[in-house]
């Protein structure tokens, strides 16, 4: 379902405001009132620009779980001009992890370039449920999309800066260098498959684990606060 302009309105009403913050304690709980109120903008433009495509028999994707998909975008973008992950106009999310005919395995996620955002609905609470743990696939696959809208050609795109962002590819391709001749890292190895995984990876634990990021990786750590222009090791949520 498509939302019109009347869910800006909703957001506003008192148990949608508090659905929000119970969903995302640790970071809209944490911000200033005026910065709540610029996050619970940006989550229903969020909304307005978004289809949201249940599938599976008897499953529906709830006003409120679409409120949760719709922060989890916003928190990784919040310190950027508004972003809304336009090339990316449909959500499907299943109740579970679902079968890919393509992969010939079971996926919790994925981003489609025709235009998807797909999202297994458990496995996305999951991730929010522990907040500290460096898995969120909500996050990463937000990653990935935002990754991947910086380089396509759309009305968004080239918003990510590009000496920050070269900075950044710099320190990932060292890093994926050396973190896959280890066993043990502080990212996980899916980090080291390809520039992408290393972003979206990365992202999971910038949120989740920020203070411990920035002691084993304080290059990597500051390269990604800077082009997020968030650090939330520091509690400062826009730069």
């Amino acid at each position: 379902m498509l939302l019109g302009p009347y869910i800006l309105k909703q957001l506003r009403k008192r148990p949608l405001v508090h659905e929000l913050r119970r969903q995302q304690p640790a970071y809209y709980a944490a911000l200033p009132y005026s910065l709540q109120r610029r996050f619970e903008h940006r989550v229903a433009e969020f909304l307005q620009r978004k289809t949201f495509i249940p599938r599976g028999e008897s499953f529906d994707v709830t006003l409120d779980m679409q409120v949760r998909i719709a922060a989890c975008a916003v928190q990784l973008t919040f310190g950027l001009e508004p972003v809304y992950l336009s090339h990316f106009s449909k959500i499907l999310v299943y109740p579970n992890r679902y079968y890919s005919t393509i992969f010939k395995r079971y996926h919790c996620g994925e981003i489609n370039m025709r235009g998807y955002i797909v999202l297994s609905w458990k496995d996305f609470e999951t991730g929010y449920r522990n907040s500290t743990d460096g898995f969120n696939l909500g996050l990463h696959e937000m990653a990935h999309a935002l990754h991947l809208q910086n380089i396509i050609p759309h009305d968004e795109h080239s918003f990510l800066d590009v000496r920050h962002l070269r900075q950044w590819n710099k320190l990932a391709a060292t890093e994926m260098q050396l973190r896959g001749q280890k066993a043990d890292g502080f990212l996980r190895l899916q980090a080291c498959q390809d520039e992408h995984e290393f972003f979206a990876v990365s992202a999971e634990s910038f949120f989740e684990r920020p203070q411990e990021f920035r002691t084993h990786h304080p290059e990597i750590y500051r390269a990604l606060a800077t082009l997020l222009q968030q650090d939330p090791a520091q509690g400062v949520y826009q730069l």
